[in-house]
């Protein structure tokens, strides 16, 4: 929700559900309490080195959007583009550490070998997907035009059927259908989303629809970096690259 809001006060000229934003500092400071409770009990979970300095990188990250978000009115673009670009890295960070200490972590089915293109994937996807979410917050912010962020969708469709459709149709990787079902509908839900925004916008539609457009994709967005992050850390556990 705190990434939903946010929009409805960085990048909403229109002001529709502009009170939506004024919950944005409420949502900001619980995010802060559950950040902080993490990092706190992460230990308990025994996790490994690299978790939980993936806990303090969270924690730091928070630190540093706070820090951002109270810089005094009107803030420059630069700075509101900083601030949305972090909110979105934060929740994948959260997503990651809470799967990882989940119950489910433990449960495997054994690993299927992989292939060499389908580890190149694995890595690269992730990527392309926060370079994608990079260029969304720039042209919402007003940085760039349209064009890069709509072009680099294509290229992200062509990445996330590359990486979910082998898993899927592949019988050995049957403990990821579900997983990469899962993945591949949230990336074109968001990929839909961003089309009929983009319709919005040039056929000039009600403003407070579109600004409602522009809050949901923003919102999935986060979810669907979360989902491509998951997607990777699961084919490099169970299956042997």
């Amino acid at each position: 929700m705190s990434l939903a809001t946010g929009p409805a006060v960085s990048s909403n000229e229109e002001r529709p559900y502009y009170s939506w934003g004024q919950s944005h500092l409420w949502l900001g400071a619980a995010v802060a309490v559950l950040t902080v409770l993490l990092v706190i009990l992460l230990p308990a979970a025994k996790p490994p080195v690299w978790l939980r300095r993936t806990g303090w990188t969270a924690l730091a990250a928070f630190a540093l959007e706070a820090v951002i978000g109270f810089l005094p009115l009107p803030q420059a673009p630069a700075v509101r583009t900083a601030h949305a670009f972090l909110g979105q890295l934060l929740f994948p960070l959260a997503i990651l550490i809470a799967f990882r200490t989940s119950r489910g972590w433990a449960t495997t089915a054994g690993q299927a070998e992989g292939t060499p293109w389908l580890r190149r994937l694995m890595k690269s996807t992730p990527i392309v997907m926060l370079a994608q979410v990079a260029l969304g917050v720039l042209h919402r912010h007003g940085a760039t035009g349209v064009a890069p962020h709509l072009l680099s969708a294509f290229i992200v469709v062509f990445f996330v059927l590359g990486l979910s459709l082998p898993v899927i149709y592949q019988p050995e990787y049957h403990s990821l259908h579900r997983a990469a079902a899962a993945f591949l509908t949230i990336a074109l839900v968001q990929v839909l989303l961003g089309f009929v925004l983009f319709t919005l916008v040039a056929v000039e539609a009600d403003p407070s629809v579109t600004i409602l457009m522009t809050l949901i994709h923003a919102a999935m967005a986060a979810l669907t970096l979360s989902a491509t992050v998951i997607m990777a850390v699961l084919i490099r556990r169970r299956i042997a690259l």
